[in-house]
């Protein structure tokens, strides 16, 4: 059970879908909130390929980048 939450589950997915190519049809944000329990056999499949660790954190280092050029 979820302290916070009161929830009967253990953690929580959180998936954000923005844009087009996120599958939108209406364009908003979007945010799927999946409660998560051992065992629950949950799972998003989307062929997902392994990355190099150096374009991790490259990719990384351009969101960290674009957050603190934002407008606070």
């Amino acid at each position: 059970m979820s302290a916070t939450s009161g929830l009967p589950c253990e953690g929580v997915n959180f998936f954000l879908a923005d844009g087009e190519v996120a599958f939108q049809e209406v364009f908003h944000v979007h945010l799927h909130v999946f409660p998560r329990t051992t065992g629950d056999g949950f799972r998003i499949d989307a062929g997902w390929r392994q990355r190099p660790r150096a374009e991790l954190d490259e990719a990384a280092e351009s969101v960290r980048t674009g957050i603190a050029a934002s407008p606070s």
